[in-house]
């Protein structure tokens, strides 16, 4: 019998969101044939009930990530004196689980690396406090002096990949996310229930700071008082749900939002929005962005780093305003309730272009990356 490749995916904790959606695209187009899989993570993964029972799910028990290296490196171990697999290939995923996984394959040869970025450098560069400050300063410099030591650096846009190839000094490939997703067109017919009285804008993200919520509701309120009948759809999770009830009731637009926590299936509701808003600080590359438009839904985002730009096409194929810029912001929605025409225009040049993203396309230049690496 033929030998196949062992592929280990670390992505420490897995939860609905866009490394999770696009781990699940590449994973599910792997032919199993060649590939034995296993998924590793220290929570119990969101994607276990998603993908072919053929996929072996391990759950370190470790509380942090950090205690996982000594956990993750005896299971790199068992894999190579097991000596039934062509090669080993450890995939790792974001950049405190990439130095883990530097970490943990210290001096074991048998073992090919491969770090996946997904956030821009800049990640680095938003502090909530000193401690967090010194943390990922630390961080930077782990990453500076270790990265070179893997096997291959994939970037999912081409502005992370040139950003961080130029800090790393180590070659950077760019992979691009597998978005364009055409059973998403089935998924967003799911119905569900809301007013026809009302028209929609939504923002399908995290509810943490890096997604800017705070910008997202100053524009929505702006442009409440000037469009009647509006509603602001927030799909998300996390620590800054309080905050967002809290600012939206500050700014006197709670009864005009709808918060819909860890939603399985956002994309009726992203069908039935007239835009798609998407206030980021920073990104690796912004899932939503393409969904929205492989589902006609025009899209008004930030121009953060690094996505964006590269998936509108630098402001062909949709609107890019400056980071935090509320005002801005409004502007633009404001603009295309004035005139729909402009935005929807680009929305259609940006479609065109989505082929770049294709699920097969990616899982086969993975394929070719995980046999000849």
């Amino acid at each position: 019998m033929k030998k196949k490749i062992k592929l280990i995916f670390f992505h420490p904790y897995s939860n609905i969101g866009g490394a999770d959606n696009s781990l699940y695209r590449l994973i599910n187009n792997l032919n199993l044939n060649y590939f034995s899989i296993t998924f590793v993570s220290l929570n119990n993964s969101f994607l276990k009930n998603k993908l072919n029972k053929k996929i072996n799910f391990i759950k370190l028990n470790a509380p942090r990530s950090l205690l996982s290296i000594n956990k993750l490196r005896n299971l790199l171990q068992n894999y190579i004196l097991d000596k039934k697999y062509k090669k080993i290939i450890l995939i790792s995923n974001q950049n405190f689980a990439n130095l883990i996984a530097i970490f943990a394959t210290f001096n074991i040869h048998q073992i090919k690396t491969i770090l996946i970025d997904r956030n821009h450098l800049d990640e680095l560069n938003f502090y909530r406090n000193f401690n967090d400050f010194i943390k990922k300063n630390f961080l930077k410099f782990l990453i500076k002096v270790f990265y070179s030591k893997a096997n291959k650096i994939i970037g999912i846009s081409k502005k992370l990949s040139s950003d961080l190839q130029n800090f790393t000094k180590k070659k950077v490939v760019t992979v691009y996310n597998p978005t364009f997703d055409s059973s998403i067109l089935n998924k967003s017919k799911e119905p569900i229930i809301l007013s026809k009285k009302f028209q929609y804008l939504i923002n399908i993200s995290r509810f943490t700071k890096q997604k800017d919520h705070k910008t997202t509701l100053l524009a929505f309120k702006l442009v409440s008082k000037k469009i009647q009948n509006l509603k602001l759809i927030l799909i998300g999770y996390g620590p800054e749900l309080g905050n967002i009830i809290y600012w939206s009731k500050n700014f006197g637009i709670y009864k005009q939002i709808i918060i819909i926590q860890k939603c399985q299936n956002p994309f009726p509701f992203l069908k039935r929005s007239k835009l798609l808003l998407l206030t980021s600080c920073y990104e690796g590359f912004g899932n939503v962005l393409v969904e929205a438009l492989t589902l006609n839904v025009p899209v008004i985002s930030t121009n953060c780093n690094s996505g964006p730009a590269e998936i509108l096409l630098n402001g062909k194929g949709g609107d890019l305003v400056k980071i935090g810029d509320y005002v801005g912001f409004s502007k633009k929605i404001l603009d295309h309730y004035k005139s729909p025409k402009k935005l929807t225009n680009k929305m259609k040049f940006a479609q065109r272009h989505l082929k770049r993203f294709d699920i097969k396309k990616h899982s086969k230049i993975y394929s070719n990356i995980f046999k000849k690496i």
